[in-house]
């Protein structure tokens, strides 16, 4: 049986806080538990299960971030279900993040960070920033992974920051948000010029894993396979991560349609690829424990 691990698991309960986005997704505006998350996922059939998720921060407003952060490490601290670290959030344009971080640095949830880079609060060029550069090396010594959401067309931004920071390890959300041209019209597509430039910088930093998520299906299985494909060519089978992005994939493909069009590409390439990009990789980019 095939061990997931979701890599990218958001929940809220809104009797704690609303982050300020989520009223602009009315669908979404409601608690989302572990529960939700395995109906979602659907019956097993024998052939995998949901074994560990990553709890991804939900870009809370800054005065509800430490509450965030202390809540889900609580619950995995306390053994909750399936979740096994946490990808917090933190300010990388602060003085520094190890001070941060310091109510949780040596709690074993902790396993990265994330500033959200895709929103007006952080415009173009904000990872080159002498003090996010040199926070990203920080997390490197504190062995946590970055979590990097970006705009498509500053990837190559981010392989800039990759290439300072060669000691820490880097995690693109969602393909670097390539858009639905990605899968319906291909990796090839003309709208595509800056993402494509950016993506395969990426793919030449070793320390730089790509996850499989936040993608709109919408599309043929064929050129599913295409822009999966293309993925692998550029990251390979040992720096690609499946994950769910649930519940916001609810805004465009949700958990089990994905996560079903995602296999039935990986497969084919055999169990090994099937092991790596569902579990493992995931494991070894999260430092979770065997």
């Amino acid at each position: 049986m095939l061990p997931i691990v979701d890599a990218h698991l958001h929940l809220w309960d809104m009797a704690d806080f609303v982050p300020p986005w989520l009223p602009e997704a009315p669908s979404l505006l409601r608690t989302f538990t572990l529960d939700d998350w395995r109906s979602e996922a659907g019956p097993a059939n024998g052939e995998w299960q949901l074994d560990r998720a990553i709890y991804v921060e939900i870009d809370a407003a800054p005065q509800d971030r430490a509450h965030e952060n202390r809540m889900i490490l609580d619950r995995i601290r306390k053994g909750d279900g399936p979740l096994a670290g946490a990808v917090v959030a933190a300010d990388l344009l602060g003085e520094t993040v190890r001070d941060e971080l310091a109510p949780w640095l040596g709690d074993p949830g902790l396993k990265g960070v994330r500033h959200v880079l895709h929103t007006p609060a952080s415009p173009a060029g904000t990872c080159l920033k002498p003090e996010f550069v040199a926070n990203i090396k920080r997390l490197g010594e504190l062995d946590l992974a970055f979590d990097a959401c970006m705009r498509q067309g500053e990837l190559d931004d981010l392989a800039t920051l990759a290439k300072a920071a060669p000691e820490t390890r880097i995690v693109l959300d969602h393909c670097g948000n390539p858009g639905p041209a990605f899968l319906s019209e291909g990796p090839d597509s003309p709208k595509l010029a800056a993402w494509r430039v950016g993506f395969s910088q990426l793919g030449e930093c070793p320390n730089v894993v790509c996850k499989l998520s936040g993608l709109d299906l919408g599309s043929t299985m064929e050129s599913i396979r295409r822009g999966i494909d293309f993925c692998f060519e550029v990251f390979g089978e040992d720096r690609l991560i499946w994950a769910s992005n649930y519940p916001v994939c609810q805004l465009g493909t949700p958990l089990r349609p994905w996560f079903d069009a995602v296999h039935g590409v990986v497969a084919q390439r055999g169990e090994a690829a099937l092991m790596k990009i569902f579990a493992l990789n995931a494991a070894r980019a999260y430092r979770l424990a065997s």
